[in-house]
């Protein structure tokens, strides 16, 4: 059973320049705004008892979406369906009078969640126990810390037992003590069978929290998706943005080798874009001379971000120069790629036999490395536990 139906959902504000430009709107009947699509043609739906992620940079318009599914906010067009009791955790104090004592916002906000005055009375002191906010609960809100602030509506949130709870970044704010308890009623949630949108720019809780992840990038939905897959594509086009392109190739002036062809191979010499964690991977390359030349090779891994996992060149493994001839074929083994999830390129160097001038550098294509394992970090460190 779908929980969560969100058909072409789109939200555009208009931007006045100053407020006499609403008036003047008004008065001679055409526009003085400028229109802003927050959201544009979101579509998909959640079945029952998922955890479902929300990632996407800041103002790409994911808070307006938990706006939209909580019903704080109106879309401009499209439909939103909810199947049951909703319970929704935004931004910090939404939703509190902060002249309201904290005893009663709990009545405030659990009546507006539809609990009446009976069920309110029977969970009140739950609340109370939960939030840890002891004689605090009697001063008006106004008065509290922003991690009072997220105690208190955590804790409505969770106890008026919500059929879809709705969390945005507001975890974050409270200390660690009260998160660890925050995260253990977001797991007894999902074993009770909830579902549960959980918006968070840590990957790693929307990776153990959540079975399904959204993307929303500048309003749109990006990608939408098992959590591994969505979350991995998202870091590599963060890391992405500010890198430089890939360059077909680096030549000294005059340069006597060069390399002609440059291909990442499986075992079978067949060409790949894609590599699991802890298969065999091969650089081959093929070389152009003008004459025979005594050099040494290198290469370097390279996240897509052009940051150097790791290099190395022959010379510092010890061996002798090699002469590059034309024609010449060359291959660097690499057992058991261990890297985990992301986007590498290899740089292949031809030096000089100082080690010191390179003749050419090129650059490989992009390789994606695909891990199902939950480890977090570049490449997978072996280690033996003792416990």
């Amino acid at each position: 059973m779908i929980a969560i139906d969100v058909k072409d959902v789109s939200k555009t504000y208009r931007i006045y320049r100053s407020p006499a430009d609403r008036l003047k709107e008004i008065i001679f009947r055409r526009p003085f705004h400028t229109p802003f699509a927050a959201l544009g043609s979101v579509s998909f739906a959640v079945p029952r008892g998922t955890t479902v992620g929300i990632i996407g940079e800041n103002g790409a318009g994911k808070s307006t979406l938990l706006k939209i599914l909580a019903r704080t906010l109106k879309p401009s067009s499209g439909t939103v369906s909810m199947s049951g009791r909703i319970a929704a955790l935004l931004e910090l104090g939404a939703g509190f009078n902060p002249e309201l004592t904290g005893d009663e916002n709990i009545y405030l906000n659990a009546y507006l969640m539809g609990l009446t005055k009976e069920e309110i009375d029977e969970r009140k002191q739950r609340i109370i126990d939960f939030s840890e906010l002891g004689d605090s609960i009697s001063r008006p809100v106004k008065t509290y810390s922003s991690g009072m602030y997220i105690r208190l509506a955590f804790s409505i949130a969770t106890s008026v037992n919500p059929d879809i709870l709705i969390i945005d970044e507001a975890l974050s704010v409270g200390d660690q003590h009260f998160q660890k308890k925050c995260i253990d009623r977001m797991v007894q949630f999902k074993e009770d069978g909830k579902t549960i949108v959980f918006c968070s720019h840590s990957l790693y809780h929307v990776q153990e929290l959540c079975k399904t992840t959204l993307w929303i990038d500048r309003g749109t939905m990006r990608m939408m998706g098992k959590t591994g897959e969505v979350t991995t594509a998202y870091q590599n086009y963060m890391r992405g943005k500010d890198s430089v392109a890939i360059d077909a190739g680096e030549s000294a002036p005059d340069a006597p080798v060069r390399i002609k062809t440059l291909r990442l191979l499986d075992n079978d010499d067949q060409e790949i874009t894609s590599v699991h964690a802890f298969e065999d991977l091969h650089i081959y390359a093929e070389i152009e001379a003008s004459r025979p030349t005594q050099g040494h090779v290198a290469f370097a891994l390279m996240r897509n971000d052009d940051e150097v996992c790791y290099a190395t060149m022959t010379l510092f493994d010890g061996y002798d120069p090699v002469t590059f001839t034309d024609g010449m074929k060359l291959k660097i083994h690499i057992p058991r790629f261990n890297l985990l999830n992301g986007l590498y390129y290899f740089r292949i160097a031809l030096e000089d036999d100082t080690g010191l001038l390179p003749y050419h550098i090129m650059s490989s294509p992009m390789i994606s490395v695909l891990n199902q394992r939950r480890e977090l970090g570049i490449f997978y460190m072996e280690h033996r536990w003792e416990l």
